[in-house]
């Protein structure tokens, strides 16, 4: 497993609603394809990206690709019911704040890994910290579960919620990159970059 997750050098994200850009992701070369269903997806498109998920996990799997699908902190529920089927290789998760956040979403996905004939404990998770509470509570997030392999900085709602930065005074982003990098370190999770 260690090596598996060591390969993954370069994450491909992709609007899990967007048909014609699915169609041209095989051919990028990236470790690892995020399907979107956050930022990228209009909230009118949301039903029908989740109704399509487990046909393009099992498409992208069948080609040897590590799938793995960023929900939506406000629709997370709904999402990770949409995405935990054969083929998924993880969630990523953005913004947890406490470690209940991270254990309720392990419990569902322990949940339907057993009702839908997923290895129980196979589904990875990826927490992206994304709040000045998410990055105090980096250390305990990271501990919160046994899925969780990596630790990423969500730039832009991290970028919205701490509002203007002090130029060249204040190196906060770099702090917070350090500090996650840090913590993941710590922990044993692969560190990401800003998603």
């Amino acid at each position: 497993m260690l090596t598996k997750k060591n390969s993954r050098r370069s994450w491909l994200i992709v609007p899990a609603d967007q048909a014609e850009a699915l169609t041209s992701v095989q051919p990028q070369g990236a470790d690892v394809i995020v399907l979107d269903l956050e930022y990228t997806v209009a909230p009118k498109n949301k039903d029908s990206a989740r109704a399509g998920l487990s046909a393009q996990i099992a498409k992208f799997a069948a080609a040897s690709a590590q799938v793995f699908v960023r929900v939506d902190r406000a629709t997370r529920w709904a999402d990770v019911r949409a995405a935990i089927s054969r083929g998924l290789t993880g969630i990523v998760l953005p913004s947890p704040e406490e470690p209940a956040d991270i254990v309720e979403i392990d419990a569902l996905i322990t949940e339907l890994e057993k009702a839908r004939g997923v290895e129980v404990g196979s589904t990875e998770i990826v927490l992206m910290l994304e709040s000045a509470k998410s990055f105090w509570n980096a250390d305990t997030l990271g501990r919160a579960s046994s899925r969780i392999t990596a630790i990423g900085v969500g730039r832009i709602d991290l970028s919205m919620l701490l509002g203007t930065v002090p130029h060249n005074e204040f190196r906060l982003y770099r702090f917070l990159m350090t500090r996650t990098l840090l913590a993941a370190r710590m922990l044993g999770k692969q560190p990401l970059g800003a998603f």
